[in-house]
């Protein structure tokens, strides 16, 4: 390895994922260690197997403490420009069924004694951190880790902190951040208005089960993108950016919901029901996803849709509907809209009630359709296939998900043959579909297990 030319060593060495390997790799010879110093990043992460030697009686003295590692690793690189430390997947899974003395703290990672045996050192260079607290030493602990962040690591433009109890005491203004990521944080009261009058520049946020907010506001004129997940039940929510182009956001039943985001194009929206909406008019929405068990309340509650083009609805399923929503009224609030995708729960709400009668509204806009429908008669999905196609003059693409429990081969195949033999001149494809697990995520409730193309003729 070592015929290799320097900038072909860097490369290879880059590519490890944990910065443990690549120390290793110093000590095998020379020429390793001095290309080394060519890599900025560093990446350390304590797995559950190192954790467990560390805890057992007869491997405890062989495994060095993670946070003395950490400390000596960094302290060893001659320039770093991003940092990340934290605890892998196998072991944050794994720290619910675990049990801690609080004496301990040899995990505690945000705990500001240890992060300043280091980023003072390191901060000039600086511009990216991530710090991945273990939950079970770091929940009860109240941590002053961003007020050190932002008063030395004045490069800094991306900063992720996880699993912790954060203090904005202290917090002084850092300009350069453009980039925050907080993930099952615990901040008191009034504090996110202190970050984002401290952070002024902020084009990106993500808020992922962030906690302990009564009526969280956020202030931020540059931000671009926002990924927020509610924890818990606040007041209200408001929100004021007015560059805000993609804003996803997940929340249960606020008071109010104060959205001022005029720019925005790209919005998926969860919530369970909202006393008092205020959207203004979003003059440049293009895509746009709905999700909630009150599906036709948020839509008449919601501004007019006349800019939206791509449409994802979605809301709880039931076999006793009792809330439906009007095609008319989709049409209506959405009518430039070229692609629809509906979820399982609202595809069962756009059937007509008993006894209604068909109204006149029809859209010329929509192209394509995917629909995920729970059914194991053919007559009842072919119903509601002409029940749209009715509507849709200029459909195109046709696309049928059918719940993976009612997908057996004689259901598929029969649809697909009527389907191509009713209506030749659309372009079909069928697939199944199963419940997604969202965590944190927005999936819209639903995966795609697989599809495929229609053949005509094929069986």
């Amino acid at each position: 390895m070592e015929d290799l030319p320097q900038h072909l060593i860097l490369d290879i060495l880059r590519r490890l994922t944990d910065s443990a390997d690549v120390a290793r790799c110093r000590v095998v010879s020379k020429t390793l260690n001095s290309v080394s110093h060519g890599i900025e990043s560093i990446t350390l992460l304590c797995s559950l197997s190192r954790y467990l030697k560390s805890r057992s009686p007869d491997t405890k003295s062989l495994v060095p403490p993670f946070k003395s590692l950490v400390a000596s690793s960094i302290l060893s690189w001659r320039s770093v420009d991003s940092i990340s430390i934290g605890i892998d997947k196998s072991l944050a899974t794994s720290c619910e069924d675990m049990e801690e003395d609080e004496s301990e703290d040899d995990m505690y990672l945000m705990d500001v004694g240890f992060v300043e045996e280091w980023l003072p050192r390191v901060c000039d260079g600086l511009k990216a951190l991530s710090i991945s607290d273990f939950w079970v030493q770091s929940c009860w602990r109240r941590s002053d880790v961003l007020a050190l962040v932002s008063s030395c690591c004045r490069s800094l433009r991306e900063l992720e902190l996880k699993n912790a109890w954060l203090s904005v005491d202290g917090l002084t203004p850092l300009p350069t951040l453009t980039s925050l990521t907080f993930e099952f944080i615990r901040l008191d009261d009034e504090d996110l208005s202190k970050i984002c009058t401290c952070f002024p520049l902020l084009q990106v946020l993500n808020l992922r089960g962030v906690g302990g907010l009564k009526e969280p506001k956020i202030r931020l004129p540059d931000l671009r993108s926002c990924q927020w997940t509610v924890s818990n039940v606040p007041l209200s929510l408001a929100i004021y950016a007015p560059r805000l182009v993609k804003l996803r956001l997940k929340c249960i039943k606020p008071r109010s919901l104060i959205l001022e985001t005029p720019a925005l194009t790209d919005f998926n929206l969860s919530i369970v029901q909202a006393d008092d909406l205020q959207v203004k008019d979003l003059i440049s929405l293009k895509n746009l996803k709905l999700d909630s068990p009150f599906l036709y309340n948020l839509i008449t509650a919601f501004p007019s849709g006349g800019t939206v083009e791509k449409l994802t609805l979605n809301t709880e399923f039931s076999r006793h509907v009792g809330e439906m929503i009007n095609v008319e009224l989709l049409f209506k609030t959405f009518p430039n809209a070229s692609s629809l995708t509906l979820g399982p729960g609202a595809w069962s709400r756009l059937w007509p009630s008993p006894g209604g009668r068909e109204g006149s509204v029809e859209t010329k806009s929509l192209k394509g359709i995917v629909a995920c429908i729970v059914v194991s008669h053919m007559d009842v999905a072919q119903s509601f296939i002409a029940s749209i196609l009715d509507k849709c003059t200029n459909l195109s693409d046709f696309t049928i998900l059918v719940h993976h429990q009612h997908a057996d081969s004689n259901l598929l195949s029969n649809l697909t043959k009527r389907c191509t033999a009713d209506w030749p001149r659309l372009k079909w494809k069928f697939g199944v579909f199963k419940e997604a697990t969202e965590g944190y995520e927005f999936t819209g409730g639903w995966d795609i297990v697989w599809q495929r193309q229609a053949i005509k003729g094929a069986r």
